[in-house]
């Protein structure tokens, strides 16, 4: 058995080769076809310093005001749901910090922090979901990607109320309520 495993390894060997293009001889060095992906140009250092340019959404200058600071305690009833909701204009950023209060158990808080555009004519408006998560603290940089109200769902699953504390700083309006 090991025989025929030897001769038909060795056949198909020959097939393969047979069918491939000839080795390089002993003169050509065979060079290793490698792709790599462009990396950016490196500018050169003058004075010590190389300077890149600037990149999208690394600033976003805010011509309407200057940024406002907030903190907020949203109470939430046991067993019930609200939104509380932002309005900001396309770029406009907000730096957050969500806490939890007095919450048992993260499981017990349902929290989406979301945006969405206005409904048109038709009646379909856009929709985006940042996050989706429990009652864990969370904090972060948020850039509208759109006009529109944008802000955070909360259900409480638990039996005991919750406030929740929202601090925020940067471009944004309050949504009336």
């Amino acid at each position: 058995m090991s025989r025929f495993v030897l001769c038909a390894a060795t056949a198909a060997f020959a097939v393969i080769s047979g069918c491939s293009e000839p080795a390089a001889t002993s003169n050509e060095a065979a060079a290793p076809v490698v792709e790599t992906a462009s990396a950016p140009a490196v500018p050169e250092a003058v004075n010590g310093w190389r300077e890149y340019p600037l990149r999208d959404g690394v600033i976003s200058i805010q011509p309407e005001g200057k940024w406002r600071t907030d903190v907020i305690d949203v109470p939430v009833k046991a067993g019930e749901d609200l939104e509380y909701k932002l309005t900001m204009k396309k770029g406009q950023g907000v730096v957050y910090n969500v806490t939890y209060g007095d919450l048992e158990h993260a499981g017990l808080m349902e929290v989406e922090f979301h945006g969405h555009t206005e409904k048109d004519a038709s009646g379909a408006g856009d929709l985006m979901f940042y996050s989706k998560t429990g009652g864990s603290p969370e904090s972060g940089v948020f850039t509208a990607p759109w006009d529109g109200i944008h802000g955070w769902y909360l259900k409480n699953d638990g039996a005991k109320d919750v406030v929740v504390r929202l601090e925020l700083a940067g471009f944004y309006a309050l949504e009336s309520k």
